[in-house]
């Protein structure tokens, strides 16, 4: 058996602790079956909740277990993870003057929009200057208002290279980018800065394992902001569907399925006000007036995203047949950004490839690489299926499964 596959992984990991079989599925909560599978390659792969649950008792993380590998695997050059971490930690030279505000802006407009695209190479290569300049605009704020504005860019410029460390599974690094923007939003004054990180945190602890810790940070933010439901403006709506809309799956993937499906019905009311006023955005865009500027959560929140979570909910919880059907149901699914839509047709993918449907998985998983090619390679979802359609191709053809196995690193022997 290769080194390189899940079922290894588990059993050195289950060794270096000293821990039975049978111990690893009671700890874990699974068959001991699964793990005697796993461990002797006869199965390549499990439900995500399943991988979770392995991960937490070995003291792993998913992305550990199914080999995912740290930092930039498409495009990378020279130097992109030193200096990001040099720009985190705040040890980069300061920036003798830095740009003016509009410029600081544009930059990190482009830079969401990297994101956003799956480019993760150029824009690993563009965040450091930016957090250093950000930086530098803070300590150059000469009044109240320019700093809360500094202060906004910058709890963005770290925002969004939290996310793209998850990304690359530099989870520490993630985590301390992520504390020190909350840092700066909390020192922005403006609350609905610090309540659209929220969302992010809960998905940067999602990846994590954490999911019982997600889903309370995501009820919790979303209970400070529903007592003013009646009188919120349409931006609180959105943070407040967002972190509801994490909250649902850190509940189904932590196996709370049936409380994941009671918030369904309440987070479509949510999207269909944001539709009805329709003032919301891709949140790497600002939403500006005269008084504040800030961030919009979720990606432009409403009813598209509110029916992708319904199918991830379905997918979470074995519905495959339902996630399937809820999926063809997704409103405006090219409204939304190609990271996003990629993201969401792995989800259909595994539905896909539960149900045998493995020529269609394949087909949806190249629409997924399509879309966002230098993305897919850092998605564990994406090296989870195709490790699992790997042994079929012995009953069928799978054109396309090769090399996209090689393309995104999953060892095809």
């Amino acid at each position: 058996m290769s080194e390189d596959q899940l079922g290894q992984r588990i059993k050195q990991a289950r060794r270096r602790r000293g821990i039975a079989q049978s111990d690893l599925a009671a700890q874990a909560g699974v068959s001991v079956d699964v793990i005697r599978k796993l461990e002797q390659g006869r199965r390549h792969t499990a439900r995500m909740d399943t991988l979770i649950r392995i991960a937490t008792v070995l003291d792993q993380t998913v992305a550990d277990l199914v080999g995912k590998p740290k930092g930039l695997v498409v495009g990378a050059e020279d130097g992109e993870m030193y200096r990001l971490r040099r720009a985190v930690l705040d040890v980069m030279p300061p920036e003798a003057e830095p740009p003016g505000a509009e410029a600081q802006r544009a930059e990190l407009g482009e830079c969401w929009r990297l994101y956003w695209s799956g480019r993760y190479a150029p824009l690993a290569r563009a965040l450091p200057d930016g957090i250093t300049a950000a930086r530098a605009g803070v300590r150059a704020a000469r009044s109240g208002t320019e700093t809360v504005r500094a202060q906004e860019v910058l709890a963005d410029f770290l925002h969004l290279t939290a996310s793209l460390l998850a990304h690359l599974a530099h989870d520490d690094l993630a985590a301390l980018a992520m504390h020190q923007a909350l840092a700066a939003a909390h020192a922005s004054d403006n609350p609905l800065v610090a309540a659209g990180l929220s969302a992010s945190r809960v998905w940067l602890l999602s990846r994590q394992g954490l999911v019982g810790e997600a889903e309370s940070l995501a009820m919790a933010t979303a209970r400070e902001v529903e007592p003013r439901m009646g009188t919120a403006n349409v931006d609180q709506v959105a943070i407040w569907g967002e972190n509801l809309r994490y909250g649902c799956v850190a509940l189904a993937r932590g196996g709370r399925q049936a409380e994941a499906r009671e918030l369904l019905p309440r987070l479509a009311s949510a999207a269909a006000r944001v539709e009805a006023e329709r003032p919301s955005r891709p949140w790497q865009t600002r939403v500006s007036d005269k008084k504040n500027t800030a961030p919009l959560a979720g990606l432009g929140f409403g009813a598209t995203l509110a029916g992708m979570t319904a199918v991830t909910v379905a997918a979470a919880d074995d519905r495959y047949r339902e996630a399937l059907r809820l999926e063809t149901q997704v409103p405006a699914f090219d409204s939304i950004s190609p990271a996003m839509r990629s993201r969401h047709l792995l989800t259909v993918a595994w539905a896909q490839m539960a149900e045998f449907r493995s020529t269609e998985s394949v087909h949806t998983l190249l629409r997924a690489e399509k879309l966002a090619p230098e993305m897919l390679a850092h998605q564990t979802l994406a090296r989870t299926i195709v490790a699992e359609l790997l042994p079929r191709r012995s009953r069928q053809r799978l054109p396309g499964l090769m090399s996209l196995a090689s393309r995104i690193g999953v060892p095809t022997n």
